[in-house]
């Protein structure tokens, strides 16, 4: 991993600053969009505990910059499932497969957009009660594909988060789960000194990059950031049901 040239290093540095960026302005897609580099750089084995320290800052960058519009009470009724979840899920990971969970992910992002606005339609509400479940599930999906944002996303907004409260929110939440995922890989020799160094140099990218982001968020209308997020999840669903690898 310390043998990158200094392509590989601009590459992965790109990857990280474009990543922040779409993370920051729709709370998901900054792992999906560096995944694929750090494979080729560093391969498939160190990718994901790279990929862990990357967004664990990528993730407090966003919490930093919406730090005044989080909602406390969404975050930890999340994390109480969340969080046993993903460690339980971490110490299982080495030798996991998870070819066919990309596809279930995939499906379940395409089927998000309809699923939110057959919510608003229904009238029902996701209530607080309802995120320990969902925490739950997240933590569990996430300690095999790193990139679970968008997974969570149709509960948040139809919770009623828009804009910094859910950039904030979501971040909070996916930040701790990076900090479990951490601290189980390093229990278990997973995590080397070469990963957190890489990691922790493209998580300081991705400070400039939540910057960019909340500057744009601050300018974009709620119909456009919904859009936004509708589009990435189509986009981002495809790539996961046609490239599970």
């Amino acid at each position: 991993m310390t043998g990158l040239d200094a392509s590989g290093w601009l590459l992965a540095v790109a990857g990280a600053l474009a990543g922040s960026i779409v993370g920051g302005v729709a709370g998901f897609g900054a792992g999906i969009t560096l995944l694929p580099i750090l494979i080729f750089l560093v391969g498939v084995r160190a990718a994901i505990p790279v990929l862990t320290v990357t967004m664990l800052f990528g993730n407090l960058a966003r919490v930093w910059w919406s730090r005044h519009d989080v909602n406390p009470r969404v975050a930890l009724a999340f994390l109480t499932g969340a969080v046993p979840a993903t460690a339980l899920g971490a110490m299982l990971y080495a030798g996991t497969t998870s070819e066919w969970l990309a596809r279930i992910i995939g499906i379940f992002m395409l089927c998000a957009v309809p699923f939110r606005r057959l919510l608003n339609r229904s009238g029902f509400v996701v209530r607080l009660r309802h995120f320990p479940l969902v925490g739950a599930g997240v933590g569990a999906l996430s300690s095999v594909l790193v990139a679970t944002g968008p997974v969570a996303t149709p509960f948040f907004l139809a919770y009623g988060l828009r804009r910094a409260a859910y950039i904030g929110t979501e971040g909070s939440c996916m930040m701790v789960l990076h900090l479990t995922r951490g601290t189980v890989f390093a229990r278990y020799s997973l995590l080397t000194w070469d990963a957190v160094a890489l990691g922790c140099m493209l998580g300081a990218t991705m400070f400039l990059g939540s910057w960019v982001a909340r500057r744009l968020l601050d300018r974009m209308s709620e119909r456009v950031f919904l859009w936004i997020i509708e589009g990435l999840l189509v986009v981002m669903g495809l790539q996961f049901l046609l490239s599970p690898r």
